[in-house]
């Protein structure tokens, strides 16, 4: 019940907000390339169903608000309907023959239906582009810490090791390692990586994880046995900490954790993991002089990737930030700007396939609850968060509308593909068969999405 409540009170606004905005930019992308090749737009509407405000501009495009508010449309003159995909019956003068969409040479109308996607991914790359110019890129290097007896200890890498290219795929960040792992589960990943200036080369079995995060949602990925090689400096605390309460501060140096050292951040779960309840002596450096004091982890379950719980002890304990901001010029943030665009277009395409394929579960498809429950979770996070939600969404609805499906503006373009390779258009009858069987998979891909969302909502 308190899911539902939160979906009204706090998620919903953002959603709508969310939605709006990214539905105006797509359908914006289709008004201004029509306006470009002199098409009349007789309709621009953020929404289905009946208006609840609008008006009429001096072109004589209707602009309007609609009660639903799930998509929006730009109807051409000549259009049967919203879709822009089959010509109406009504005849029409030269002057507006002329004007009509169907009327349009081919590669007019192949680029008024590509306006849309491109809009979206445009609008995604110029908002990257302005946060790496402003606040710098984000980036991790990718020298890596490997956990004692994982799946990358097994494939020969060890710590220190800077591991330069995953499945066939340049690693330029520590983040495109993560993106790896939510892709491949159990596959078996290629890797070349770096030790003493040579280049090596092995094979990574990940172990399938599934976890819970704190807001319900399901991840599923590869544990690779990698972290972030960081130094063991305290960067802060948790509630309860009892690090803190030992006596140390943001900024000490962990040296030894019961005469063994501390090498770096992520071995101090491997030195603690079995000792809770237990005091333990920690060394550390704080301002150029050794301290030392006995800490007695705070006992914690965890579940594990093959589903059996532990209790486990934790000092409660953060690092200081590891994440650092290249500065880029102009060119430069616009290079990164179109690499983080690309990488999310591949990650939305590669796990797509991978749901038709059934190598991942359709329950990861999610439809108007999940995004809205994603919108509220990014507005805890303040604008920062909005913004990277908006810029994911934006790929996202550019990327899916250019999927081969009837109905969508991928369907479109692939009809025009065959009118210009065979010289003539599909025949109508063809194109209302298509629309039918696109509209079938839309819908029915709506209807899947809409039951995962709420079994989420009800868990």
């Amino acid at each position: 019940m308190h899911s539902i409540v939160s979906l009204f009170t706090t998620y919903l606004p953002y959603f709508v907000l969310v939605l709006t905005l990214l539905v105006f930019v797509h359908e914006f992308g289709h008004y201004w390339v029509g306006r470009r090749f002199g098409i009349h737009a007789e309709v621009f509407s953020i929404g289905f169903g009946p208006e609840l405000v609008g008006w009429t501009d001096r072109n004589g495009t209707r602009w309007r608000i609609s009660a639903i508010p799930l998509g929006g449309f730009v109807k051409f003159l000549g259009d049967n309907d919203a879709t822009s995909a089959t010509p109406g019956d009504a005849p029409l003068s030269a002057e507006q023959k002329r004007r009509a969409f169907f009327t349009q040479p081919l590669h007019a109308r192949a680029l008024v239906v590509l306006g849309g996607p491109a809009a979206n991914l445009l609008f995604a790359f110029v908002l990257l582009t302005g946060v790496f110019y402003v606040a710098g890129e984000p980036y991790s290097p990718s020298i890596v810490a490997v956990q004692v007896d994982g799946p990358a200890a097994r494939a020969g890498l060890r710590t220190g090791d800077e591991v330069v290219r995953l499945v066939g795929d340049r690693i330029n960040r520590f983040e495109d390692i993560q993106d790896a792992q939510f892709l491949y589960w159990a596959k078996p990943m290629a890797v070349e990586y770096r030790r003493d200036g040579k280049l090596l080369q092995g094979e990574i079995v990940p172990q399938f994880c599934m976890r819970t995060d704190r807001y319900g949602n399901t991840l599923r990925y590869g544990e690779l046995g990698l972290d972030q090689l960081v130094r063991p400096v305290v960067g802060g605390f948790t509630a309860n900490s009892p690090g803190q309460a030992a006596g140390l501060k943001v900024g000490d140096l962990l040296l030894e954790i019961d005469g063994k050292s501390v090498d770096y951040f992520s071995r101090i779960p491997e030195l603690i993991g079995t000792r809770a309840g237990q005091p333990l002596v920690v060394k550390y450096d704080r301002e150029g002089q050794r301290h030392e004091t006995t800490v007695v982890p705070e006992a914690d379950q965890m579940t594990d990737c093959a589903g059996k719980e532990h209790m486990i002890g934790r000092l409660r304990i953060r690092p200081a930030n590891v994440t650092e901001f290249r500065n880029h010029d102009v060119f430069g943030a616009m290079g990164a700007g179109m690499r983080h665009v690309w990488s999310m277009t591949n990650m939305f395409y590669t796990s797509m396939a991978q749901i038709l394929t059934a190598t991942r579960p359709v329950d990861e498809l999610g439809g108007p609850i999940r995004i809205a429950k994603a919108a509220g979770e990014a507005s805890f996070a303040g604008w920062t968060g909005l913004l990277n939600l908006v810029i994911a969404l934006s790929v996202v609805l550019g990327v899916f509308n250019l999927l081969p499906v009837p109905m969508l503006d991928g369907g479109h373009l692939a009809m025009y593909l065959y009118e210009a390779v065979r010289g003539r258009p599909l025949g109508l009858k063809a194109q209302e068969l298509g629309l039918k069987v696109g509209f079938a998979l839309v819908i029915g891909m709506a209807l899947v999405a809409t039951f995962n969302d709420i079994k989420m909502l009800l868990r």
